[in-house]
């Protein structure tokens, strides 16, 4: 945890392992529906809030870091309003549509950024970008069953739906894990080489030709 963007993700475990305790002792030892569905939209406000930290500290662009971090007050009125007007027993996928749907474009940014520079170590060998993978993984191969998984009161179609949502879930955690094996080092600015966007080589012309 030698960067403050993994500092963060390090606070996302220890709240989600928190989450995780308080929902299934909501859901099986006191069998309160609506007191799960309340507990897992606060992880969804938390989770948001910290994945922009996450993204915040890792993004170059000021304009792109302010609209990341700036977008967790209208992530969270929607997730308060929604709860409010949806019944307290079920699941509104609006916001988690909407989280989905803005870290996909964040994460397609980050990579976007680090495709410009240059640094003296290749992306793959940095915890962030695996994290990054893994988490683009679950938003991308999760959003569709966020979309559809309403749309039908089939039992197959259900359980199909689940079967993709639990593999999509399975593979980010293994991403996440082997994302640790790599490492991480704090970038300084001379070690990232800005290449000219007006270079042209192919516009070089010998002064002198060979008789």
């Amino acid at each position: 945890m030698n960067t403050k963007a993994l500092k963060v993700f390090f606070i996302y475990t220890i709240v989600l392992a928190g989450f995780v305790v308080l929902g299934t002792i909501a859901l099986y030892l006191f069998k309160s529906k609506p007191t799960y569905v309340f507990i897992v939209k606060l992880y969804y406000i938390s989770e948001y809030s910290l994945f922009a930290f996450f993204l915040f500290y890792l993004i170059k662009n000021s304009i792109v870091k302010k609209i990341v971090i700036y977008s967790i007050l209208p992530f969270t009125i929607i997730s308060i309003i929604t709860y409010f007007i949806s019944p307290k027993s079920d699941f509104s996928n609006y916001p988690s549509l909407i989280e989905f749907l803005a870290f996909i474009v964040f994460i397609i940014y980050f990579f976007y950024e680090k495709m410009n520079i240059i640094v003296e170590y290749p992306l793959y060998q940095s915890i962030s970008f695996w994290i990054c993978m893994g988490l683009f993984i679950y938003f991308t191969g999760n959003f569709f069953y966020f979309l559809f998984i309403n749309s039908s009161k089939d039992k197959e179609f259900i359980s199909q739906m689940k079967f993709i949502y639990s593999f999509v879930t399975i593979s980010k955690n293994c991403l996440l894990c082997i994302a640790f094996s790599a490492s991480e080092k704090i970038e300084n600015k001379e070690d990232i080489l800005h290449i000219p966007s007006e270079l042209d080589l192919d516009s070089f012309n010998p002064k002198t030709t060979l008789n």
